[in-house]
């Protein structure tokens, strides 16, 4: 099986080369799953996915005999080799269609590994294990992509964090941020409250009539005769850390599962049968 999972990397990588000319080629049908025109119009929007977002999209079909399981592994061999990404941090998914075990997965790099959270990945693949299982495969390439665009117009969700798979180690902190809604609310409220404040003040110390005006300048003066200091008593207040995450079953729902990719550093991602 060792060498049926190799042959099938190379496989994958020698259509990586062969489609290497063109330098725009996100399309890899290895399955041959689509027409011609159906290819054409993936590349297309593809091309208007990254324009839209400024991450990237490859998409990889294969039916070479291979481990089930393994299928995060061969993503990350095509992705790492085929050099895709689109910033410093080659931010990107791979959506990956095995014909062979029938599985599908969605491979992710740089920043799209707190895009796509678990519970997202899980929700994305749901969406499109039906049109797989019913051979609509285009449909369902349709569906993971816009899945994505929308979890990225969605921003990195509150709480969400990095974990590594196999050792259940918590490699990021939380994440927490504000919605422009939350922000928008509150800049209203704190320019509410100063307004208030302001009002209150000038009409407490407002003086009644026109015609006296106090020159505070010439009728201000502060002398300080003595200062002293008495220690009173110090407080000290002590609680425990909460503990991180375990590593058991659904204990990581918020966050990110990665594995050691073979270019450095992580990768994440998550699929299922259809």
């Amino acid at each position: 099986m060792r060498k049926q999972r190799l042959a099938a990397l190379l496989t994958l990588l020698v259509m990586l080369a062969g489609g290497a000319l063109a330098s725009a080629q996100r399309v890899y049908d290895g399955a041959d799953l689509f027409t011609a025109s159906e290819e054409a119009a993936l590349e297309s929007e593809i091309a208007r996915f990254q324009e839209e977002t400024g991450m990237d999209f490859v998409l990889v079909t294969s039916d070479e005999a291979q481990e089930d399981g393994e299928q995060h592994r061969a993503a990350d061999e095509f992705y790492i080799h085929g050099d895709f990404g689109l910033d410093s941090e080659d931010s990107g998914v791979l959506y990956y269609i095995d014909m062979y075990n029938r599985y599908q997965y969605i491979y992710t790099r740089g920043q799209m590994i707190d895009y796509l959270t678990g519970s997202r990945i899980d929700a994305a693949t749901g969406g499109s294990q039906g049109l797989l299982a019913q051979g609509d495969y285009v449909g369902a390439v349709e569906e993971i992509m816009e899945r994505v665009r929308g979890y990225l117009r969605d921003g990195i969700p509150e709480g969400q964090y990095r974990y590594d798979i196999l050792t259940g180690e918590v490699l990021t902190s939380r994440h927490r941020a504000l919605t422009a809604m939350e922000a928008a609310v509150c800049a209203a409220l704190g320019l509410a409250a100063g307004l208030v404040f302001v009002a209150f003040v000038k009409r407490r110390y407002h003086l009644k009539g026109s015609t006296y005006s106090y020159h505070f300048r010439d009728n201000c003066e502060v002398t300080i005769t003595g200062r002293a200091d008495d220690y009173l008593r110090t407080t000290t207040t002590q609680a425990r850390k909460p503990d991180p995450p375990r590593s058991s079953g659904g204990g990581h729902g918020g966050g990110s599962g990665v594995h050691r990719s073979v270019g450095g550093g992580h990768h994440g991602g998550g699929g299922g049968h259809f």
